[in-house]
């Protein structure tokens, strides 16, 4: 019976009646091996359990800024962690940059590498493909391009996300 109140995979503070029960008992074979009284024990147990509720609760905290703060890489079976990456390239058309990325590939990286409400830079954001996908992920952008057309023709298609 005893090990219900003070075995490894639960605890729990025995009644009073049981723990003046396992007193006894106990102190028949050794004297003095439960002498406190019940009311002390009880009083320890309240500030114990005090302290454990105030540090799961910093933990609980401490533990959402990180998560909040680390690098975010989500690989599932969806998204494979694999060293080659094929995504066929972006279709020839008018207008098209030179350096186009697919956007197949842009959703990719920002389905592994972001959270919606991250912001997402480009700095060479030619077409806009990194910006769109980063806005269907629900990340703020900001692009940043030399050529003024091109910037326009990458600020209709931003436009055109829903």
């Amino acid at each position: 019976m005893s090990s219900h109140w003070f075995g490894r995979s639960q605890w729990a503070l025995p009644t009073q009646a049981a723990y003046l029960w396992l007193r006894e008992l106990f102190n028949r074979q050794h004297t003095g091996v439960l002498d406190r009284t019940y009311s002390s024990l009880t009083k320890e147990y309240a500030y114990l359990k005090a302290d454990y509720q105030f540090l799961r609760k910093e933990y609980e905290t401490l533990k959402q800024e990180y998560e909040t703060l680390r690098r975010s890489f989500r690989i599932t079976p969806d998204v494979p962690n694999t060293d080659v990456w094929q995504f066929p390239p972006a279709k020839p058309r008018k207008g098209k940059h030179p350096c186009e990325k697919p956007l197949d590939l842009m959703r990719h990286i920002m389905t592994t590498s972001t959270r919606p409400g991250h912001v997402v830079l480009d700095a060479f954001m030619g077409s806009g493909s990194t910006g769109v996908a980063a806005q269907e992920a629900g990340c703020s952008f900001i692009g940043i391009e030399q050529d003024r057309d091109i910037f326009r023709m990458a600020q209709e298609l931003l436009a055109s996300v829903p």
